[in-house]
């Protein structure tokens, strides 16, 4: 169900940016042009929802950080992400370093899957949990000569220190200025 409302939502900012008119500019003028970015995501490294800034070191190279939330816990990534530059869409290659953690919660159920089923044991969260994880991540960026940017990406998370690892991915909506 939330996937489907994720690709709805999606679907609709695609349908809006895509009316908003093109440039004649290059992906690359475009990230020299606007560097700085502001926006939410979706799943991802800041599990089920989160704020994130970016900033696009140069025309390959951006280095993101963010806060979110897993709804019963708290969450924080900082990642990079090389540019494999194309017109308006470009693929990316990227890796970043990401903390899921809380003080306590009455919850039994946390999610994702990911993080209940690979990286913790039990079902008493009461006393919390920190997890540290590293990831590598694949993703595209479609990036509107307004600033608007959506991106989506593929994640696989290794918990330190063990290695426990899963997959996971998200979605996510930049404003660039």
């Amino acid at each position: 169900m939330v996937t489907s409302h994720l690709k709805r939502i999606l679907l609709g900012l695609i349908l809006i940016v895509g009316s908003l008119g093109f440039s004649n500019e290059t992906f690359e003028e475009l990230k020299m042009k606007k560097r700085f970015g502001i926006g939410v995501t979706a799943a991802g490294p800041l599990s089920v929802l989160g704020l994130e800034i970016d900033i696009n070191v140069n025309e390959e190279f951006s280095m993101s950080g963010g806060l979110g939330t897993g709804l019963d816990y708290s969450t924080f990534t900082l990642k990079g992400k090389y540019f494999l530059l194309g017109e308006r869409v470009s693929p990316y290659i990227g890796g970043g370093v990401a903390r899921w953690w809380t003080d306590g919660t009455r919850e039994t159920n946390v999610g994702p899957s990911v993080l209940k089923n690979k990286f913790l044991s039990g079902n008493d969260f009461s006393d919390g949990f920190n997890v540290w994880m590293l990831y590598p991540a694949l993703g595209v960026q479609y990036l509107h000569p307004s600033g608007v940017s959506l991106y989506a990406e593929i994640l696989a998370l290794f918990k330190l220190p063990s290695l426990a690892n899963g997959t996971y991915a998200g979605l996510g909506a930049l404003l660039y200025f």
